[in-house]
């Protein structure tokens, strides 16, 4: 825009925020995004990107707050990239996520009049995390555990005693502090140079059962003292397993890298409505236990399952969807393209004694045509896809074969809108969107959505035992022999 330079001040009002937690506002007519800004502030700002249709700016000052500000809990919430909402009140927080997915329906996927219900958000929004990825940096003679801040790979928060994560469980908050220390302890053997061996340190704890991993992501596959360093880990009490893997980008849909166990088991358990899981280090698991439950009982809700049907649960995950259904089904296929991540669905089968519930490994792009195809479709399917939404051939999939009743959970809702656009407008009716509030004090929010094809199957349903020919992987399955159950490799 002619006369508006990078650098430049402005003074605007902000009049909403944006999908991500921005403020927005405009001047001279021209739309700026002003993070850490809310509705109803005047502010000054710096502009610092100037594109064709938008402004992005700088906080420089709050001249006059706005109604809806309130003061965060966290000193390093303006640095730290971990909570994007936190200087607004909670009930503000479930309006503005509510009315982004209604936004986004209508906006994205041209979708009008669809029913949202208000989001179902937790009593105490605080401290529910039961996962974390902590970045180690050498700072100041010290290694030091953090959370990067907004958009870059620098430290914007760093773990001490007055600075913990407000959103983190209490417990974790504890071992990042005390896991700091050792690492100190052993920090000559942890830095090649300035730069250190260990690029980041996750942390999982399991709620029911208490049982903690902590994963440390090397550049290496040794370094000196590691063994000392992880019996002490061991010896504090804290942790149930110590494992070490590559230090990769994290993915949901991808866990390639080396990976060894250097205490325990490698894994830990969580349970779940009387299921219990076993997590791997790569395991996706959702962060916050308590709304998990209410979002699951929500897909049950949804699937209205009698006992009588085939169900479908697509990026399956280590089948906790899965195996949330089957007890109400007939027969549940998960489909997942994480190898260890299956390995861990079957084990659960397992562990559960569930005899109705097969997994396949394998894209869903590629492997849900080809059970359209073969005529294994199924009454439910639950679609649990990563933040990109789904593949497009599996929405072609879907306008092909009708399924009757379609589940969608979805962690953003403009992918959400975008495919569920695509589907309405090939025969399938959007019958109800229901947003949880998964992650308090940030803008995202996972919604469960209820989809129903009135048109019938055009084929007959497959026998699902025979879906060894979708992969080129085995399938492992349970069959009762007269003798008890037994695992078969097809």
């Amino acid at each position: 825009m002619p006369g508006v330079q990078p650098g430049e001040q402005v003074v605007l009002e902000v009049e909403d925020l944006s999908h991500s937690g921005e403020g927005v506002g405009r001047w001279q007519g021209q739309v700026v995004f002003v993070p850490l800004a809310v509705p109803g502030d005047r502010v000054r700002a710096t502009v610092v990107e100037v594109k064709k249709k938008y402004l992005r700016a700088r906080l420089e000052e709050v001249l006059v707050p706005g109604p809806a500000r309130c003061r965060p809990r966290c000193p390093s919430f303006a640095r730290c990239g971990g909570c994007h909402v936190q200087h607004l009140p909670y009930d503000y927080q479930l309006q503005y996520k509510t009315r982004l997915v209604r936004d986004s329906l209508e906006r994205i996927g041209r979708l009008s009049g669809v029913k949202v219900l208000p989001i179902l958000g937790m009593d105490n929004p605080w401290h529910y995390r039961n996962k974390v990825r902590f970045h180690v940096a050498h700072r100041d003679g010290r290694l030091a555990l953090g959370l990067y801040a907004p958009g870059s790979h620098v430290l914007g928060h760093w773990m001490t005693r007055d600075a913990v994560c407000h959103i983190l469980d209490g417990e974790l908050n504890n071992l990042a502090l005390m896991i700091e220390c050792l690492l100190n302890k052993y920090r000559e053997s942890l830095l090649d140079g300035s730069k250190p061996l260990l690029s980041y340190v996750t942390l999982r704890r399991a709620l029911a059962t208490g049982e903690t991993m902590v994963v440390l992501a090397t550049t290496r596959n040794h370094w000196p003292r590691q063994e000392e360093l992880a019996g002490e880990l061991a010896g504090t009490g804290r942790v149930t397993t110590v494992v070490q893997q590559t230090a990769i980008l994290p993915r949901r849909e991808v866990d390639t890298g080396w990976i060894r166990t250097l205490y325990g088991r490698g894994y830990i358990t969580d349970c779940l409505n009387g299921l219990v899981f076993r997590l791997s280090a790569t395991s996706f698991y959702q962060v916050n236990p308590m709304q998990t439950r209410v979002l699951y009982e929500k897909v049950r809700e949804y699937a209205g399952l009698t006992g009588r049907e085939r169900v479908v649960d697509a990026y399956c995950g280590v089948g906790t969807i899965a195996l949330f259904l089957a007890r109400q089904a007939r027969e549940v296929l998960g489909m997942e393209v994480s190898p260890r991540a299956v390995a861990d669905a079957r084990q659960n089968a397992r562990l559960n004694n569930l005899n109705n519930v097969f997994f396949v490994r394998g894209a869903v792009e590629k492997l849900l045509p080809r059970l359209f195809d073969r005529g294994g479709g199924p009454d439910v399917l639950v679609l649990d896809p990563p933040r990109r939404g789904c593949h497009r051939s599996v929405l072609e999939a879907l306008a092909r074969y009708p399924v009757p009743r379609v589940v969608y959970v979805s962690c953003d809702p403009g992918t959400l809108a975008r495919d569920l656009g695509f589907l309405a407008g090939h025969g399938y009716r959007v019958v109800e969107v229901q947003p949880v509030d998964m992650f308090p004090q940030t803008h995202h929010v996972e919604c469960v959505c209820l989809l129903e094809q009135a048109r019938p199957a055009l084929t007959e349903k497959l026998y699902w035992k025979d879906l060894h020919s979708l992969s080129s992987q085995p399938i492992f399955y349970r069959r009762d022999t007269g003798a008890g159950p037994e695992e078969v490799v097809l």
